[in-house]
This record gives structure tokens, sequence and C-alpha cells, in this order.
């Protein structure tokens, strides 16, 4: 299964949305693909109260409880896709508060020694982005989703990133098909997978 994580912000007007979609529409039609509309769920950051009950779970063996519902679905996925607009040097907060739901000890990683083991079983996660202005190689955002999932026990991770997005909006809609039509040639020549 193919999970598919949007945090579009602006929904079908997001730039972000049309770049992992075209990617979508490469894959093996047959393959069965969840999608998670950030905005569409009710999450939130962990106050207290939620983090001791998350341990006090994990500490008896009850991971089927409902707060575990997206940690398990991250967990059991074969391939991963994120999908987040570059957003204040990352990505918008509502991902982050996703990452918080997902990231159990006990569940989608723990430690042996000093050692972080992931539990996660997608052999490859792709996360897509669109800035509106040239960031060179500082998208924290796309540094953070890598050390993200490797923590997880995600080895293959790569990111697509379309940048210059506003400098001249009205050249917004070359520039993504640009990028896209660039991703679909590197993806043929199998420099991306």
């Amino acid at each position: 299964m193919i999970l598919v994580i949007d945090c579009c912000i602006r929904g079908e007007k997001s730039a972000t949305k049309k770049l992992y979609e075209s990617y979508l529409h490469t894959l093996d039609k047959n393959r069965e693909t969840e999608t998670v509309v950030l905005k569409e769920l009710s999450i939130a950051p962990l106050n207290t109260e939620e983090v001791e009950l998350r341990e006090q779970l994990v500490k008896s063996g009850n991971l089927q409880h409902e707060m575990f519902r997206l940690a398990r679905q991250f967990k059991e996925a074969e391939e991963i896709v994120i999908a987040a607009p570059y957003w204040n040097l990352s990505f918008p907060s509502l991902l982050k508060i996703y990452f918080e739901h997902v990231a159990v000890r006990g569940l989608t990683y723990d430690y042996e020694g000093n050692r972080c083991i992931g539990y996660c079983k997608a052999g490859k996660l792709s996360y897509f982005s669109t800035c509106g202005r040239y960031i060179g190689g500082r998208h924290m955002g796309a540094e953070y989703v890598k050390a993200f999932a490797y923590m997880l026990g995600i080895r293959e991770t790569q990111a697509f990133v379309i940048e210059g997005m506003d400098i001249d909006v009205s050249k917004r809609e070359e520039i993504l098909g640009q990028g896209i039509k660039i991703r679909r040639m590197l993806q043929e020549m199998k420099v991306i997978k």
C-alpha cells in the first residue's frame, strides 16, 4: 500500500499537490493507495495528559488503541509519499503535528542501547515540495523529513523540490510544468525511482 500524506494547505490550488499527483500517475494503477489529507484531520499537538496516556498504553502493550491509528497506518505502508509546500523555512506546522502522532516509541521505533531502531515497513519515502523563491540546498523541511524517515527505519528517501514559483507569478504554471517534466525524465532514466 502507498500512503500519501497530503499537507497541501491550499487544496486544489496547491502547486505541491499537482506535483505529487503527477508522480502518483506514473505508478502502477493496481497498487492500493491511501491518502491522508492533514487539513481534514482533527489533530493537535500532544498535551501532557495525552503523552502520559500514550506512555501507559505502550507500557501495557495496548498498541491497537485509536490513539495509535495514524502510527499503525504509517508503520504498515510499503511506500510513503509526503507533500508539503515550503513554509517558514520548512513546512506547515500541521505536518510536524502529524509526525508527533506517528512517532510512537514501541510501535514505529524504539531504542537498543544508544541506537534508534525503526519499525516502519516502507522501503521508500518520497517528499514533494514547491517553493515561492529559490532556496538552494537550505530546505530544512526536506532535511527534517529525511531524518524522520531514517529514525523510523526508512532508508531510501528522496526529495523533489521545485523552486522559484512566485518570483514571476505569470510563469508559475510553466515552472511547475517544467519541474514535473524533469522529474518524469529522471524517473524514466532511473536516476530517481
